[in-house]
């Protein structure tokens, strides 16, 4: 490949990842600002794991966005003004990030154990410590591990686990003997054994979480298709008219008619139920669009190739807007549902004045008197009450609070 293209993807890896991030920047913290200023949204276990993995992927973004004052400048990234100290605290904050991944699993989790298992509020507070405790120290643990073990170095558009020089041989190919120069130990300055660090600080958690979340989006489709279908049934079952025999028609006909009790519309339940198993499939879909351009590079090189630049510049790109498309689903009901405004600027300029500019806006959105939700409990009376008589059949859904004031309930963000 010539130099001039080269150089094209060298700046085009320089740009594109700086306007995502900063999206995605500003997207996570319009998503902390609405939990954080809702003394409602706080007591809310999902809205906290949203507040953890946005203040994860803010400062993510943030360090991404000024990565050339963070590399090296002896490194051959665009613009790099920084040193070794510098980039060992960008590579601490990347490494970080992989609880940021941990977190996805613990939302996806909470989903499945809301949706499908019918945990209450309560039932989740209970286990809602691990749901932080175990993103957060396995982040922090990697991160400071690498630190100790000088993993830190410049890996193509920032700081992160990798050899230095780039192409020494590691401690590991050298007791295996797989040396071409027949070294006797490794001549890797920083960065000893990089690849397996990769592997078992990020990689292996990354993909394992892919998993998890597929697996977990899965069950919790199924789970709201098998209980709106049994709801149905149960309905429709009541609705009709008793059946009678033969006998029946020799008794006193001035006997008044059998009452059939009646039974709530489904209806709009059930369009309650697509909204809260749609925003768990935005979620997940995101996660995965994310992660998709960095796994097939990764694959690329695992079968023993060079990868395309276009790869790393996408890979580069997509992998700092997982902020934006957070935002995007988190403020998608709000969106929807704001009918004080009729085109799309103003209903986004709205959201984003209130969230991010809440100091000078006249209308707080996050007021706990416009804060309005109904538990998520109503799948798990639901699954109870489809084979009892003169059952309440009440759904309710979480809510997110916020958006236009003249909305009257919020749905699940």
């Amino acid at each position: 490949m010539s130099s001039t293209a080269d150089k094209q993807y060298a700046i085009a890896l320089f740009i594109l990842p700086k306007i995502s991030c900063i999206l995605s920047a500003l997207g996570s913290l319009m998503i902390i600002s609405q939990v954080s200023r809702s003394q409602f949204n706080r007591t809310k276990p999902q809205q906290r794991i949203m507040l953890g993995i946005s203040v994860i992927d803010f400062q993510t973004s943030i360090v991404w966005i000024f990565t050339s004052f963070f590399m090296p400048s002896e490194s051959e990234a665009l613009l790099a003004t920084g040193n070794q100290k510098t980039c060992d605290a960008q590579g601490f904050v990347v490494q970080f990030s992989v609880a940021g991944v941990l977190y996805m699993c613990s939302l996806q989790f909470q989903y499945l154990l809301v949706i499908k298992y019918g945990w209450g509020e309560r039932r989740i507070r209970n286990v809602e410590k691990w749901f932080h405790a175990v993103p957060i120290l396995f982040g922090g643990g990697t991160a400071i591990a690498a630190l100790v073990l000088e993993q830190y170095n410049a890996a193509n558009w920032d700081c992160w686990i990798a050899p230095s020089p780039p192409n020494c041989t590691s401690s590991y190919e050298v007791n295996k003997g797989n040396s071409d120069s027949g070294l006797t130990e490794t001549d890797c300055v920083r960065g000893d054994n990089a690849e397996f660090y990769r592997w078992a600080f990020f990689f292996a958690p990354l993909w394992a979480s892919i998993i998890f979340c597929i697996v977990a989006m899965v069950l919790v489709y199924r789970s709201v298709e098998k209980t709106e279908s049994k709801s149905a049934d149960w309905n429709e079952t009541w609705r009709s008219p008793p059946r009678t025999t033969r006998g029946d028609n020799n008794r006193n006909k001035s006997e008044k008619r059998t009452v059939i009790p009646r039974v709530p519309n489904l209806t709009s339940n059930q369009s309650l139920s697509d909204k809260v198993k749609s925003q768990n499939y935005w979620y997940s879909t995101a996660f995965f669009v994310v992660w998709m351009f960095p796994t097939i590079g990764r694959f690329i090189q695992l079968s023993g190739n060079d990868m395309h630049p276009v790869v790393g510049v996408l890979a580069g790109t997509f992998i700092g807007s997982q902020g934006l498309f957070n935002a995007l689903i988190y403020f998608r009901p709000r969106y929807y549902k704001c009918v004080k405004y009729d085109k799309w600027y103003q209903k986004v300029g709205v959201l984003v004045y209130s969230t991010l500019f809440f100091c000078c806006y006249d209308g707080d959105y996050t007021k706990d008197d416009n804060d309005y939700v109904e538990s998520n409990q109503h799948r798990a009376a639901l699954s109870r009450n489809v084979t009892r008589q003169n059952s309440n059949l009440r759904f309710n859904d979480i809510s997110s609070n916020g958006g236009c004031e003249d909305e009257e309930k919020q749905e699940e963000s």
